[in-house]
């Protein structure tokens, strides 16, 4: 599954965090900037669900 996050830098360190609890994250990309808001960044996750156990 690819995952999109975008925010502020503080706001996409936390959601990845929280991804990881419940997500495999296979790749990260780098950050990019976003055009319409100055400080935003958007990253993409390539990840899978978690097997339960």
């Amino acid at each position: 599954m690819r995952v999109r996050i975008d925010g502020t830098r503080a706001e996409i360190i936390d959601a990845l965090f929280r991804l990881r609890l419940h997500f495999t994250v296979y790749a990260v990309s780098r950050a990019y900037p976003d055009r319409a808001k100055p400080h935003h960044w958007r990253i993409y996750l390539t990840t899978r669900p978690r097997e339960r156990r």
